[in-house]
C-alpha cells in the first residue's frame, strides 16, 4: 500500500472515531470530555489595584478545580447598580456579585438573590453575627458578608494644639462634637470637620446612635420626625445655618469628607482606619500630623458597620457552583490576605486569631486598624431603613427635608414632618417581605 493510500484510510479512521465519540456523548450516561463551568464573578472597582491578589484567588479555585472557569468582571462603582439592573434585564447577569450590603435589600426585593442559609450552614467559615445580620432578611441568609468597615475618629494632632484642643478635648458623643465644632471654628475662623447631613446624610447615623429609630420596627411608619428627633437634627440644622458648617455639606457627596481632611481644611473625620495609607499617599504632610481615637457615638453606644457582600444572583444556571466559589471568596485565608492588602476587616471570625488586628508596630496605620478591631464588635446597621426595597427613595425624602431645613426654606419640624408624609406613603404603598 502506497504512502497516499495509507494517510487516505489513516484520516477516515480518524472520522469514523470522531463520529463514534460524538454518538457516544450523546448517549444518557456518557461524560462529556473538556467540559467547563463558567462562573462569571463581579467585583466592584477593584482593578487594576488588586489584580494580583484576585488573579491568583480565582486560579487556586480553579486548580482546586478543574471542571470549573472563574470569568472575572471589574466594574465602576458608581455605575454598578445600573449596569446589573440592565444584565439582568437582557438576561445575561453574572452568576456571582459584588455588592454593597445598603444595596440588598433592592435586589432582594426583585427575588434576584439566592438564599445561601444552607451553604453557610455547611460551608467552613463562621460568619460575625453582626456582619451576617446585615446580610439577613426573613430569615434567609441572601449574600455572604466579604470585607468590613467602621469607623474611628482622624484626627490632625498640630492643628488641635494650634487651637488649644489637647487629646482629652476630643469629643466622644454627639452633644460634645456640637460644641467642638463652634469652639473650633470660633477659635481658628475654620472648620473643624466636614459632615454630610444634607447628602450621604450622616444624621440618620447619628439619631439611631442616639436611641431615635428612622422608621418602627416593622418599617411600616416614619419615627424620626418625633420631639426628640426634631430636637436632635435642629442642633446640625443650626450649626449649618450659623456657619460652623461647609456650605457644601448639604449638597456634596460622602467623598468630601476625605477630601476636605487631607487638603488641609478640616482638623477630624470620621471615617475608615482604611482611608489611612491614602492619606499618606496624597497628603504626606497631613499625615505626619494624624492620630486616630475612639470613633463618636450617640446615648447607646453603638456606632456603624459598613459591609461589603457576595451575592450569588437567581438567575444563575450554576447555584451550586456559584455559592461554592462565594464560600472560597470569603473563606478565612483568603478573606485575611485581602485584608492585609486594604485595611479593611474580615467578615469571618477565625481570621481574628491573626496578630495582624490586634499587634501595635508603632505605626500610625497599626494603630487605627488595631483600634478599628476593638470597635468592630460593638458595630452594626444604623440605619434600619437600608432593608425596604425602596430604601433610596426614602434616603432622597429625609436628605431633601435635611436640604431645605438649612436653607430655611421652612423650620426643621415642617422639613422633617414632610418628609415622614412621603416616608409613610412609600411604607404603605411598597411593604417589607
Amino acid at each position: 500500500m502506497s504512502m497516499k493510500q495509507i494517510t487516505k484510510h489513516f484520516l477516515l479512521f480518524c472520522t469514523a472515531v470522531a463520529v463514534l465519540s460524538g454518538l457516544c456523548c450523546s448517549v444518557p450516561g456518557c461524560a462529556k470530555t473538556e467540559t467547563r463551568t463558567v462562573i462569571e464573578f463581579w467585583t466592584l472597582q477593584l482593578s487594576p489595584t488588586f489584580d494580583e491578589y484576585i488573579h491568583a484567588m480565582i486560579q487556586d479555585y480553579e486548580r482546586q478545580h478543574p471542571d470549573r472557569t472563574i470569568r472575572w468582571v471589574d466594574v465602576p462603582y458608581d455605575a454598578a447598580i445600573q449596569k446589573l439592573l440592565a444584565s439582568a434585564a437582557a438576561g445575561n447577569a453574572p452568576d456571582v456579585v459584588n455588592l454593597s450590603a445598603d444595596f440588598l435589600a433592592k435586589f432582594y426585593g426583585m427575588d434576584a438573590l439566592t438564599d445561601l442559609s444552607a451553604a453557610v450552614a455547611h460551608g467552613p467559615s463562621s460568619f460575625l453575627p453582626n456582619a451576617l445580620a446585615l446580610c439577613t432578611f426573613d430569615r434567609k441568609i441572601v449574600a455572604l458578608p466579604w470585607y468590613l468597615n467602621t469607623y474611628i475618629l482622624i484626627y490632625n494632632k498640630q492643628y488641635m494644639a494650634d487651637a488649644g484642643f489637647s487629646r482629652s478635648d476630643l469629643p466622644k458623643n454627639f452633644t460634645q462634637l456640637v460644641e467642638f465644632i463652634k469652639h473650633y471654628k470660633d477659635r481658628t475662623g475654620k472648620f473643624a470637620s466636614f459632615w454630610n447631613i444634607g447628602k450621604d446624610s450622616y444624621l440618620p447615623m447619628m439619631l439611631e446612635s442616639e436611641g431615635v429609630m428612622m422608621a418602627d420596627s416593622s418599617l411600616t411608619h416614619a419615627a424620626f420626625n418625633s420631639a426628640r428627633g426634631v430636637a436632635l437634627i435642629d442642633q446640625w440644622v443650626a450649626l449649618y445655618r450659623s456657619g460652623y458648617l461647609q456650605s457644601e455639606s448639604i449638597m456634596k457627596p460622602g467623598s468630601m469628607i476625605v477630601e476636605s481632611y487631607q487638603s488641609g481644611q478640616t482638623a477630624m473625620m470620621f471615617t475608615g482606619p482604611v482611608f489611612l495609607k491614602r492619606i499618606g499617599v496624597n497628603a504626606p504632610a497631613i499625615y505626619a500630623q494624624t492620630e486616630v481615637a475612639p470613633v463618636v457615638v450617640g446615648a447607646s453606644g453603638k456606632h456603624e458597620l459598613a459591609a461589603m457582600a457576595i451575592a450569588v444572583m437567581s438567575t444563575s444556571a450554576h447555584q451550586t457552583e456559584a455559592a461554592d466559589f462565594a464560600l472560597f471568596v470569603t473563606n478565612v485565608q483568603n478573606q485575611l490576605a485581602f485584608a492585609k492588602l486594604t485595611t479593611t476587616y474580615p467578615s469571618v471570625a477565625g481570621a481574628y486569631a491573626d496578630p495582624f488586628f490586634s499587634r501595635d508596630d508603632g505605626s500610625l496605620e497599626s494603630r487605627g486598624r488595631v483600634l478599628g478591631a476593638q470597635e468592630l464588635p460593638t458595630a452594626g446597621r444604623l440605619r434600619a431603613y437600608l432593608q425596604h426595597p425602596e430604601f433610596d427613595r426614602l434616603r432622597d425624602s429625609f436628605d431633601e427635608a435635611i436640604q431645605n431645613a438649612c436653607l430655611s426654606k421652612m423650620s426643621t419640624k415642617e422639613a422633617l414632618d414632610r418628609a415622614a408624609s412621603e416616608w409613610n406613603d412609600v411604607l404603605a404603598s411598597v411593604p417589607i417581605r
